[in-house]
């Protein structure tokens, strides 16, 4: 893993500013560049994370560091920016909700997309903009947003400076209140706004330009531009090595840093100088280690003692107090990174069939659901079925009582095991047998499970629904858990009895998740991030090789239906005695991320990987959430996970 960056934009400028600009007791700005390799020692932190960062494409793609994911615009059908449904217009900007439950994005033709909890309180075209053309279209193309602090409303900016607010964002003016005209006219702006950054408090804003100026409205005080600095503009006699693509501002409100494409930072106000791509000796956009490609954002830690750096490749730069989380530098994306945001850490809860009437009793931004655990996971059976505590008109406090709660942060969960003997036959165990099944005396009954789920066979009295498409020839090998298994020396077009039972397995958990999700009008969560439960209470056999199998099988399954996240909780102990003896390692696929339990020292160890050998990374993998103890808050034991 490494990061990349820009250019060396303003290293070459401070040493000829220097005696200028002490002159006049001018804070100086500094610049660093970012681009090819870097040493590991280097790039990894051990500084436990507070807080994660989203990216987002041109393409409608999100990735999440640190953090978790809640769709993207190929969650909504859209096929990127060509294909059968493509967007009207390349992403352009990005907005996190105040506790990370949820994000939004908006098009350069104004259209926004929400997800998780944020909600869609309109875009350009609710004004009768019909976008980048059409018979009233936008006078310039959106470049950014900005949500308020609440996360009830948003404000877009334009190129020429116009602002657009929705919710219970404020309107404080925009660059035509300053009687400028835009993109031309008689008063024209000097380079385009690029960017919109809020106050703390939401009372007000900056709009930021390619050539450094800053334009404040409402209480966001004025601290300097790059003019301030001596540089003048993208021309002149001094100009900017690089245009500004990015700013950020402290959480006081007191000061802000603004970013150049080639890497270059500038400070100003209350706002610390933590370093640029230049102070990790690459050299801006051109020179002798130059920056793979432009940065093209940035975003500040909670504090503000630190800020992340992005560029189009998704390579990330980390600085002061911000730890690097990861970054897409080493791999091949489908479109270019055009935006980053921080997520605050998030907090919640998980929950299982041991958690039938003990679920928290308000909206949760972090909520790990199991799907397959009988009878939590099937309250959208009829009234005269089993279900958790006192069913009332089929709903108890369960599956569908989770999925209230938590929303459209859901993040499911399955309960994975490998026992593909005869008695076991049904991927959701005996229990799930329904009455009038040759094996029911041990069972509970559950005839209604065989109407409810389509893979349900009554006359064998098992669970046979094989892949989305009835064979796994059909199956994508592109697949991360077909290919693994293809690694191991198999095929996904015949699998053996182990994978089959994973594959099954992640079927009947997924057909579950989506009658719930259904009937509780939440249909998209069932796209969320996915987690295999691996422990040692499942039912392993005794064969490593045979239990990776049966995982592989289940990751290849969710994968098959469109999930595009699939993560892992286990420990590495119990990783390790589970898939003992198992090809390549038992490796998971590139990027997987981890759910870890704490040992009882603090999430903070887990979380940098410095909680001793049972309980670091495995497979891998990267820690991204930490199961750190239990709370009676809500009538019974109930887990507590934090994000790392």
């Amino acid at each position: 893993m490494f990061r990349h960056g820009l250019k060396t934009s303003l290293r070459s400028l401070a040493i000829s500013l220097i005696l200028v600009l002490a002159a006049i007791a001018i804070p100086q700005a500094q610049g660093r560049t970012t681009s090819t390799s870097l040493p590991p020692s280097h790039l990894t932190s051990t500084t436990t994370a507070s807080a994660g960062y989203l990216l987002a494409g041109a393409d409608g793609s999100v990735y999440g560091f640190g953090t978790q994911t809640y769709g993207s615009t190929y969650s909504d059908g859209i096929t990127g920016l060509s294909g059968s449904h493509p967007l009207n217009a390349p992403i352009v900007g990005m907005a996190a909700t105040s506790n990370g439950g949820g994000y939004w994005m908006v098009g350069k033709d104004g259209g926004v997309f929400n997800f998780g909890n944020a909600t869609n309180y309109g875009s350009t075209y609710t004004y009768g903009i019909t976008g980048l053309s059409g018979s009233h279209p936008l006078n310039a193309p959106i470049v950014g947003m900005a949500a308020t602090p609440n996360g009830k409303g948003y404000w877009l900016v334009s190129a020429d400076g116009g602002v657009f607010n929705f919710g219970n964002a404020r309107f404080y003016g925009s660059t035509y209140t300053y009687g400028i005209t835009g993109l031309s006219g008689s008063h024209p702006l000097n380079a385009p706004i690029v960017g919109i950054v809020p106050t703390a408090n939401g009372q007000g804003y900056w709009l930021i330009a390619a050539d450094g100026g800053v334009f404040d409205f409402g209480n966001a005080g004025f601290y300097g531009s790059t003019y301030t600095y001596g540089i003048t503009g993208l021309s002149g006699s001094h100009p900017l090595n690089a245009p500004i693509v990015g700013m950020a501002a402290t959480s006081n409100g007191g000061g802000y840093w603004m970013v150049a494409a080639d890497g270059g930072v500038f400070d100003f106000g209350n706002a610390g100088f933590y370093g640029s791509t230049y102070s990790d000796g690459l050299t801006g956009l051109s020179g002798s280690h130059p920056l793979n490609k432009p940065v093209v954002g940035m975003t500040v830690t909670p504090g503000g003692h630190g800020y992340w750096l992005v560029a189009a490749d998704g390579g990330v730069f980390n600085f002061g107090s911000a730890p690097f989380l990861n970054s897409l530098g080493s791999q091949k994306i489908p479109a270019p990174i055009v935006a980053m945001v921080m997520v605050p850490q998030i907090h919640g809860y998980d929950v299982s069939n041991w958690n039938c009437q003990d679920l928290p009793n308000s909206p949760q931004g972090l909520m790990f659901v199991e799907t397959n655990g009988y009878p939590f996971s099937f309250d959208y059976a009829p009234p005269n079925s089993p279900s958790c505590g006192v069913p009332s008109g089929g709903i108890s406090q369960g599956l569908m009582a989770a999925l209230q709660i938590a929303g459209n942060a859901t993040q499911p969960f399955v309960y994975l095991g490998d026992n593909p003997s005869p008695s076991n036959a049904n991927p959701a165990v005996t229990d799930f047998v329904p009455s009038g099944c040759a094996n029911n005396s041990t069972d509970v009954g559950l005839a209604a499970v065989g109407t409810s789920l389509p893979g349900w066979n009554s006359t064998t009295c098992q669970y046979d629904e094989p892949t989305a498409t009835g064979t796994f020839a059909n199956t994508p090998v592109t697949t991360q858990g077909c290919q693994l298994y293809v690694d191991a020396g198999h095929s996904c077009a015949a699998p053996g009895a182990n994978f089959n039972f994973g594959w099954q397995q992640a079927i009947f958990a997924y057909d579950t998740a989506t009658l719930n999700a259904n009937a509780a009008n939440l249909p998209s969560i069932v796209r969320n991030t996915w987690w295999l439960d691996i422990e040692s209470g499942g039912s392993w056999t005794g064969n490593g090789a045979h239990n990776y199998d049966a995982i592989l099988g289940s990751i290849a399954a969710l994968e098959s239906l469109g999930v595009a996240n699939v993560g892992f909780y286990s420990t590495n102990y119990q990783w390790s005695q589970i898939t003992a003896g198992a090809p390549n390692g038992a490796a998971l696929p590139s990027g997987s991320p981890l759910w870890v339990p704490d040992p009882g020292a603090s999430p903070a160890s887990v979380c940098s990987g410095t909680a001793g050998y049972s309980y670091a990374p495995f497979g891998g993998g990267t820690i991204r959430y930490v199961q750190y103890g239990t709370t009676s808050q809500f009538g019974g034991a109930v887990d507590e996970d934090a994000s790392c």
